[in-house]
């Protein structure tokens, strides 16, 4: 493998279904892999069509490749998935990935025994590895996972947590990685010119449909409630419900900003949500990237807990125990172990 022109970089796993997280942290990526100036730069996602939302990240790269959701691989019985499935996904897979040189896996929190893409990213490794590419893991939250799966992980070539959580969890188990922070601390936010959709004063609650119990929302004293659990304190200012994923929260908030008696925004591209961020007070949010625009953008974050133990937790840790510099550092020195990682196989 030649390094520079040469080189075929493929990054897989991306979820282009309009969230717009992965907007964020993928545009990041796939600047930095630019400046390696690589030969090929093809993305490998969800779905085949990917949303409008994704307009900005299909731009960057050469070419977009279709991949499958074997979501159906998480609920088989494994021996269906071990004689059946596997075996089937490793020979197409085999089939892509020989025309590359690398293999990029795109950002994300789907390494963990909960997520639906867990099966199929994980034989994407070994597969990958068995060819003899080199494997990165370009900012990830991994885990909890099970031995097999972890042995999976253990064969990647460069492992960059985006969280400490994440990085903890893998160094306790005897396998390296390097520290980082979510490629989104470094996103080239535009600057806030024109107001928002909503009137100022007002804060922001952003929530994931499966996460809540939308019938469970109570507002006392102005302060959110899901049954006894606080979710967010009363403000002096107005709630506003929010989602930087429209498609997949929308029913959900419909549901709860009508039980609540409040208003709702959905927002469908990166300037829709700088603009609703910057005119808030703060943000509350058991969505990831919201919170790290609004510290970028200098309002309060609060991250709140939920099913995604190492992403949540890590994100908090990062808030709380690092100045925006430090974030963005963090971040910038991650893709520079990207970097010297590809260079170094080369």
């Amino acid at each position: 493998m030649i390094f520079g022109n040469c080189m075929r970089i493929l990054v897989v796993h991306a979820w282009l279904r309009g969230n717009l997280g992965d907007v964020l942290q993928l545009s990041v990526l796939l600047s930095a892999l630019r400046e390696l100036k690589p030969r090929a730069l093809d993305l490998a996602g969800f779905p085949a069509r990917p949303a409008d939302e994704a307009a900005e990240v299909l731009a960057l790269s050469d070419h977009y490749v279709a991949e499958p959701f074997a979501w159906y691989w998480n609920v088989s019985p494994k021996l269906v998935g071990k004689l059946l499935l596997e075996p089937l996904w490793r020979k197409r897979r085999e089939a892509l990935f020989s025309r590359y040189d690398a293999i990029v896996c795109a950002p994300g929190p789907y390494l963990a025994d909960y997520d639906a893409r867990a099966p199929s990213a994980l034989c994407d490794i070994t597969v990958a590895s068995g060819l003899g590419l080199p494997v990165v893991l370009s900012s990830h939250s991994i885990g909890p996972l099970q031995p097999e799966a972890l042995a999976a992980v253990a064969k990647v070539t460069v492992r960059i947590a985006r969280e400490p959580s994440t990085h903890a969890y893998l160094r306790e188990r005897g396998i390296s990685c390097s520290l980082s922070a979510d490629l989104a601390f470094l996103y080239p936010y535009p600057e806030q010119t024109a107001p928002g959709s909503v009137e100022p004063p007002y804060h922001l609650v952003f929530l994931r449909s499966n996460n809540l119990d939308a019938s469970a929302l109570r507002l006392e004293d102005g302060a959110l409630f899901e049954g006894s659990r606080l979710i967010a304190e009363a403000s002096n200012d107005r709630l506003v419900l929010a989602t930087s994923d429209y498609r997949r929260d929308q029913r959900f908030l419909s549901i709860a900003a009508r039980r609540l008696g409040v208003s709702w925004v959905g927002c469908r591209r990166v300037t829709e949500l700088v603009q609703l961020v910057a005119g808030s007070s703060g943000v509350v949010s058991d969505r990831y990237h919201p919170a790290i625009c609004a510290a970028v953008l200098g309002k309060p974050a609060q991250v709140l807990s939920n099913r995604e133990p190492h992403k949540m937790q890590g994100l908090k840790h990062l808030l709380a125990d690092h100045t925006l510099h430090e974030l963005q550092e963090l971040a910038r020195a991650g893709l520079g172990t990207l970097r010297d990682g590809l260079r170094g196989v080369a």
